[in-house]
């Protein structure tokens, strides 16, 4: 693996948990708007529409926070490839000239990537 790669996956896995919190925060609100609906003692056809408005959205959403999760794995298994386990639990900087400095920690449980301060 090039560092261009090297920071490319990692700058990657930053925006991919950044996607899939937004999918679930998208998927929060419409649950909470599902549940406001139904609790309304009279249905109508607008509303009926908006309810398979909403699971219509709602699946697009749950696919696409799927797909993302398939991506954030597979960049994940790269970066843990590349990395050798004597490297686990040290941090490691990363970086790309006109980029962020990335810190990134890889450990058994996890991979903490942080954009450096400056």
């Amino acid at each position: 693996m090039t560092q261009e790669q090297f920071y490319y996956c990692l700058s990657r896995v930053l925006e991919l948990r950044e996607r899939i919190k937004a999918t679930y925060d998208i998927r929060r609100k419409a649950q909470a708007l599902e549940a406001t609906q139904a609790e309304e003692q009279q249905a109508d056809f607008d509303s009926l529409r908006r309810f398979a408005e909403n699971k219509e959205s709602a699946d697009r959403n749950t696919a696409e926070s799927q797909a993302l999760l398939k991506e954030l794995a597979a960049q994940e298994a790269k970066i843990r490839a590349f990395v050798p386990l004597s490297l686990y639990g040290i941090r490691i900087e990363a970086t790309q000239p006109g980029q962020l400095l990335l810190h990134v920690q890889v450990d058994t449980d996890q991979i903490r990537i942080e954009k450096a301060e400056g």
